[in-house]
C-alpha cells in the first residue's frame, strides 16, 4: 500500500478509537448468539480478564510493549459483549412468558408498537408485565405479538397503554411460503417468539404507562389531521405521512411495490435519511447566528431540541432514535468546536443501542442502517475526490450519485441475502427521487406552519402535489423497466465472500494496495465456482410444496428447472393472490415459468406427462415422490405414497381413510378441509403414528429430495 493510501485508508481507523472497541463488543455479542457458552463460565473469564486489565494499566510497563495493552482491552471487550448478552438474553430469564406453561390466561401487557390497523383488527407489540396465577399477578417478562379484534366505537390502543387480555401464547411457528415473508424469523430477529389473539369481550385497557414522546402524541395526531384538511389528494398525503410521520397504512399496495422495485423504499422508511434533511435544513437556517461560542451553543441547542422533537413526533422509532442518537452527536462535538470523528460517533452510537439492548444486533434495520452510514463514511469522499466536476449543477448530481452508491456498497450483500432481488436502477431513481423526497419534506414541514394563510397554503399545496406526482411517476417508471427487480439467489457464505470482494476492491481502488487485487481475483473465483455448483445442483433438485393457503388447496413440485403447479380450478391461473405465491416461488428457486394442472386432470384416469412429473387417478410423482391427493369422491387406494393430501372433504369415512393413508409416511391437510374431517383425520393418525401437517395451524408444506 502506498504511503498515500494508507494514510488515506488507516488514518480514520486510527482516530476511532471506538470503533475498534465496538467491534470486539459486536464480536462477542455475535459468539454469544451463535455458541453460548455456560453463564457461569463467561463470569468467569469476565472476571479473569478484568483483572488481566487492571494489571496492565496499574502496572508499568516499557514504552516497547505498551502496545499489548490494546490487544487485552480488546479481548476484554469481546468476553464483556459475550457476557453481556447472556445476561440480556429475554429468553434466559426464569420469568420469560415462555415458562409460563400452556393454556389460556389473564395477561398484563403493555403495547409498546402498533404495526397495523384495519377495520377489524390492530396489529402490534407487546411487553408482558404479568400473569394471573392463584388469584394474583405474578410478574413475567417478554415480547408478543398481539392481534386484537377493535372494539366498535373506542379509542384505539396507542405505545404505552396497559391492557388486560384472556388468551393462550402460542408460539410463532408458521411456516412461510417458499420465498414469502417470513414472520418467524422477523419476530425472531426482534426478540419476540411468542403471538396471541383476542376477541373484543377478552381484553380490555387498564392504564397507560408514561413515555418521553407520549408529550408529543396531540401534535402527531393534530398534524395527521391538518394533512387531511390541507387539500393534498390523497395518494400524495398518503405519501407526505410515510415521509414525515413514518405513517404508511394509507399507502397503496402498488405504491409500496414501485418504491421497492426501484430501490427507494428506504424514502418511506423514516429513518437516518428525513434526519438528516432535518438536520440540514436547521443547520442551514441557524447559521446566520455565525461562528463565536454562544452561537455555537445556541444554535446547537435548537438543533438537539428539534431532532429530538422530531424523533418524539414521528413515535421515537428505533430507526429515528437511531439516527437521533447520531446526529445529536455531531452537533454536541460542533458545540464544544471539536473535530468529531464520524466514525467514532457511529460507533459510539451503535455501541450506546447494544448496551441498551444486545439483542438489536439482529434486527434488520439496525444492520441495514449502520452499514449504509459506515458505507458513506469510508467510501463517498474518495469516491468523491476522485472526480472534481466544473459545473456546480454536475458537481451536485455527482455527490449525489456517490452517496447512493456508498450507501449501497455495505448493504448490498446483506440485503440480497435477505430480500433475494436486486433493484437494478436504484442509481438513476435516488438521483431524482432522493432529492424530491428533500425538498418533499422540506415542503410538507412548510405546509404544516402555511396552509392557513390564504393564497400562500394554496401555493404550497400545489407545489408540494406537483412535487410528489414526480416521486410517484419516477418509482413507477423505474419499477417497470425490464428486469428491475431480478431474483437473486445467495447464501450465507456468499455474504460473506461479497463483503470481502467490496472491501478487497476499494483497497485496491480507492487505498492502492496491490495485494487486494489478487484477494478480489481469488474471492471472485470463489464466488462463480459457489455459484455454478449450485447451479449444477438446481437441476438435480425435487421438492414438493403444499402453499400455506387457508381457503383453498394449492401444491407445487419442482423438478429441476421445472415448476409445475397445482389447483383447484383454471381460475387459479388468473387468481392474482395464487399468482403471487408462485411468482415468489420461482423468484426464491429460481424456476422457469410455472406449468398449471388442475384437481379435475390429477383424478382423470389416464396418465399424463408435465413438467417433468406423471399425473392421473388423483397421484402426482416424479421420480423421487409419489403423493396422492384424496378429496370429495377421490381417494387413491393400495400404493404406498411419501405424501397423502386431503383437501375439500366435508365427511371422512374411516375405512375410506384407513384404504388411502395406510402406507403413506405422512399427511398433509390442506386449508380448505372441513374443521370436522380435520380433527377426526388428526385423531387417527395419532393413534397410528403417522406424522401430520395442517396446514391451517403449521403454514405451508414442504417435501425436500
Amino acid at each position: 500500500m502506498s504511503t498515500t493510501g494508507s494514510s488515506i485508508a488507516w488514518s480514520a481507523f486510527v482516530r476511532a478509537p471506538m470503533m475498534r472497541v465496538t467491534l470486539a463488543f459486536v464480536a462477542g455479542d455475535l459468539f454469544a448468539l451463535w455458541r453460548p457458552p455456560p453463564l457461569p463460565i463467561a463470569l468467569g473469564a469476565l472476571v479473569l480478564s478484568s483483572v488481566l486489565v487492571l494489571l496492565v494499566l496499574t502496572l508499568r510497563i516499557e514504552v516497547e510493549v505498551r502496545w499489548r495493552r490494546g490487544p487485552i482491552l480488546l479481548i476484554w471487550c469481546f468476553v464483556f459483549g459475550s457476557f453481556w448478552q447472556l445476561v440480556r438474553d429475554p429468553l434466559s430469564h426464569p420469568a420469560h412468558a415462555m415458562h409460563a406453561g400452556a393454556g389460556e390466561h389473564l395477561w398484563a401487557l403493555r403495547i409498546t408498537a402498533i404495526n397495523g390497523i384495519s377495520e377489524k383488527v390492530v396489529r402490534g407489540d407487546a411487553e408482558v408485565l404479568g400473569v394471573r396465577s392463584c388469584d394474583r399477578i405474578q410478574a413475567r417478562t417478554g415480547k408478543v405479538m398481539v392481534t386484537l379484534m377493535r372494539h366498535p366505537n373506542e379509542v384505539l390502543p396507542v405505545p404505552g397503554d396497559e391492557i388486560l387480555i384472556r388468551t393462550t401464547l402460542e408460539p410463532i411457528a408458521r411456516i412461510p411460503d417458499p420465498g414469502g415473508f417470513d414472520r418467524r424469523a422477523w419476530a425472531a430477529s426482534r426478540g419476540i417468539y411468542q403471538e396471541c389473539f383476542a376477541v373484543p369481550q377478552d381484553w380490555r385497557p387498564i392504564g397507560h404507562a408514561s413515555q418521553w414522546f407520549d408529550i408529543f402524541e396531540s401534535s402527531r395526531v393534530r398534524v395527521s389531521d391538518w394533512l387531511v384538511e390541507s387539500g393534498l389528494p390523497q395518494r400524495q398525503r398518503a405519501m407526505v405521512k410515510a415521509l414525515v410521520l413514518g405513517l404508511r397504512d394509507e399507502l397503496e399496495g402498488e405504491q409500496r411495490d414501485a418504491f421497492v422495485h426501484s430501490g427507494t423504499i428506504h424514502i418511506l422508511a423514516v429513518s437516518g435519511t428525513h434526519v438528516g434533511f432535518i438536520y440540514l435544513m436547521l443547520m442551514f437556517l441557524f447559521r446566520w447566528m455565525g461562528g463565536g461560542s454562544k452561537a455555537r451553543i445556541w444554535r446547537g441547542t435548537l438543533v438537539l431540541v428539534a431532532l429530538w422533537c422530531y424523533a418524539g413526533l414521528t413515535g421515537a422509532h428505533p430507526s429515528v432514535l437511531r439516527a437521533t442518537i447520531m446526529f445529536s452527536l455531531f452537533t454536541v462535538a460542533g458545540m464544544a468546536r471539536a473535530q468529531a470523528e464520524p466514525l467514532n460517533s457511529l460507533c459510539i452510537a451503535a455501541l450506546g443501542l447494544l448496551l441498551w439492548d444486545p439483542h438489536m444486533i439482529m434486527e434488520v434495520g439496525f444492520q441495514l442502517s449502520f452499514l449504509a452510514v459506515l458505507g458513506i463514511l469510508l467510501f463517498h469522499g474518495p469516491m468523491e475526490r476522485s472526480w472534481v466536476p466544473n459545473n456546480k449543477c454536475v458537481g451536485y448530481v455527482w455527490s449525489l450519485m456517490v452517496m447512493s452508491v456508498a450507501a449501497q456498497l455495505l448493504t448490498t450483500p446483506l440485503t440480497l441475502y435477505l430480500f433475494g432481488a436486486f433493484p437494478v436502477w436504484f442509481l438513476p431513481a435516488n438521483l431524482i427521487v432522493v432529492t424530491a423526497a428533500g425538498f418533499a419534506v422540506y415542503g410538507a414541514v412548510g405546509l404544516l406552519v402555511v396552509q392557513r394563510i390564504p393564497i400562500l397554503g394554496p401555493v404550497v399545496v400545489f407545489l408540494l402535489t406537483l412535487l410528489l406526482q414526480v416521486v410517484d411517476s419516477v418509482t413507477a417508471f423505474f419499477a417497470g423497466l425490464p428486469g428491475a427487480y431480478p431474483a437473486v439467489r445467495i447464501d450465507k457464505l456468499d455474504v460473506v465472500l461479497l463483503f470481502l470482494l467490496v472491501l478487497s476492491i476499494a483497497m485496491r481502488s480507492i487505498w492502492k494496495w496491490r495485494p487486494a487485487g489478487a484477494l478480489a481475483l481469488g474471492v471472485s473465483c470463489a464466488l462463480v465456482l459457489g455459484w455454478g455448483w449450485r447451479s449444477h445442483r438446481a437441476h438435480e433438485r425435487t421438492t414438493f410444496t403444499v402453499y400455506d393457503d387457508r381457503q383453498a388447496m394449492q401444491a407445487a413440485f419442482t423438478v429441476g428447472r421445472a415448476h409445475v403447479v397445482l389447483s383447484e380450478d383454471t381460475l387459479a391461473e388468473k387468481d392474482p393472490w395464487v399468482l403471487r405465491k408462485v411468482d415468489r416461488h420461482q423468484r426464491a428457486q429460481g424456476t422457469d415459468p410455472a406449468l398449471f394442472i388442475t384437481t379435475r386432470e390429477l383424478n382423470e384416469s389416464r396418465v399424463n406427462r408435465i413438467g417433468g412429473t406423471v399425473h392421473g387417478g388423483g397421484l402426482w410423482a416424479t421420480d423421487r415422490f409419489q403423493v396422492g391427493f384424496m378429496s370429495e369422491g377421490h381417494a387413491p387406494k393400495g400404493r404406498p405414497m411419501d405424501v397423502l393430501v386431503v383437501h375439500d372433504l366435508r365427511y371422512v369415512e374411516e375405512d375410506q381413510l384407513a384404504a388411502a393413508a395406510v402406507g403413506s409416511v405422512q399427511v398433509v391437510l390442506a386449508g380448505s378441509l372441513s374443521w370436522k374431517s380435520r380433527r377426526f383425520i388428526q385423531r387417527w393418525c395419532s393413534e397410528r403414528d403417522i406424522p401430520v401437517h395442517d396446514v391451517r395451524d403449521r403454514g405451508a408444506f414442504r417435501l425436500e429430495g
